[in-house]
């Protein structure tokens, strides 16, 4: 998932006038060898979260994004399918301490920007990006009222400019806020989720191919989910709710389209198992529940995020375990390519 930095002529998503050294010194990049989901404890000793896959320099291939909301810094690993292109400088919100970072295109010129939210003080502000260069930041725009709001980044009125998906984990409540760059162009309504407590929203992404995003509901206790299909501001359809994966200790992770039919699918992780689990979604019902996978050897490891990282367009699984990362190539419900371990950022 700010200002923009050039790293070795084209890095990065975000940028600044000043980056900090990803490595400590006298530390080397690793040789290639053999988890905006749910919200999870500290991810690495440092903070840093692996939370998005995308493009950031235009050769088809997504790039790692890479978050610490402690510090309020970012930084994108370039990527050459599960490799480790260049890394980039550790970049720090131009707004300070307390943000955290995702990204999107807000302005429609197919070039992600950044969206900084204040969880604490329900506060956003878009950063537009043209390549690898600084475009204009946005002013700050308060939430729907008060604290506790975070938000994910999706079109949900089919303009190619990103809005704003606003949840509320303790009230169980969203709301979609329509976008035209960097500022508000229609605020809408606080929408309750579906009944209980527990439900947050986690999710946001095409699931019936009108161009309009939808969005996801995950339950932290039960491991259920509902999709919730969105027209705009307002919901068309809620779904069902849908149990996850059988026994406890399963977690929404993330959706992403993982068998290119156009239609988000559904990434699953239980941590504590070390397993995985894609379910093909069609609409807002699952069209085929995958198997259960083991994650990479050792304990500690979660499914993060999802992307296409080599151009087929069929998503790939970022795994994450304290400050390193493996990206596996997918195909479908099954591992096509497990990638090296890849360092992650330092310090900050």
């Amino acid at each position: 998932m700010n200002a923009v930095c050039a790293v070795a002529a084209s890095l990065t998503l975000l940028g600044c006038a000043q980056g900090l050294d990803p490595w400590p010194e006298g530390e080397a990049v690793g040789a290639p060898g053999p988890p905006l989901g749910v919200a999870v404890q500290r991810a690495s000793e440092y903070g840093w979260e692996a939370i998005q896959v995308l493009d950031v320099n235009a050769d088809g291939l997504g790039d790692v994004f890479w978050r610490n909301p402690e510090r309020g810094l970012a930084a994108t690993w370039l990527m050459e399918g599960n490799r480790l292109l260049a890394p980039g400088p550790i970049l720090p919100c131009p707004l300070g301490g307390g943000w955290a970072a995702t990204t999107a295109d807000f302005d429609g010129d197919g070039l992600a920007d950044v969206l900084w939210n204040h969880v604490e003080q329900g506060l956003v502000a878009v950063e537009l990006v043209e390549g690898v260069q600084p475009l204009a930041l946005g002013p700050v725009i308060p939430g729907p009222g008060g604290g506790g709001w975070h938000t994910i980044p999706s079109d949900f009125n089919g303009d190619n400019m990103a809005d704003v998906l606003w949840g509320h984990a303790g009230q169980g409540a969203m709301a979609i806020w329509l976008m035209e760059g960097t500022r508000l162009l229609a605020p809408g309504p606080v929408i309750p989720g579906p009944p209980g407590d527990g439900w947050d929203v986690v999710s946001a992404g095409e699931f019936n191919v009108d161009g309009l995003a939808d969005m996801v509901w995950a339950h932290g206790e039960s491991a259920q989910m509902a999709i919730w299909l969105m027209e705009g501001t307002r919901v068309l359809a809620p779904g069902p709710e849908i149990p996850g994966p059988l026994g406890d200790g399963w977690v929404f992770t993330w959706t992403d389209d993982f068998d290119a039919d156009g239609i988000e699918d559904v990434l699953w992780n239980h941590p504590e198992q070390n397993l995985m689990a894609v379910w093909l979604m069609e609409g807002t019902r699952v069209r085929v529940p995958g198997p259960e996978i083991p994650g990479p050897p050792g304990d500690g490891w979660r499914a993060r995020t999802a992307g296409d990282v080599n151009g087929d367009d069929m998503a790939d699984v970022v795994w994450q375990r304290g400050d390193t990362m493996t990206v596996w190539l997918m195909e479908g419900t099954r591992v096509l390519a497990p990638g090296p371990l890849i360092p992650g950022p330092y310090g900050g």
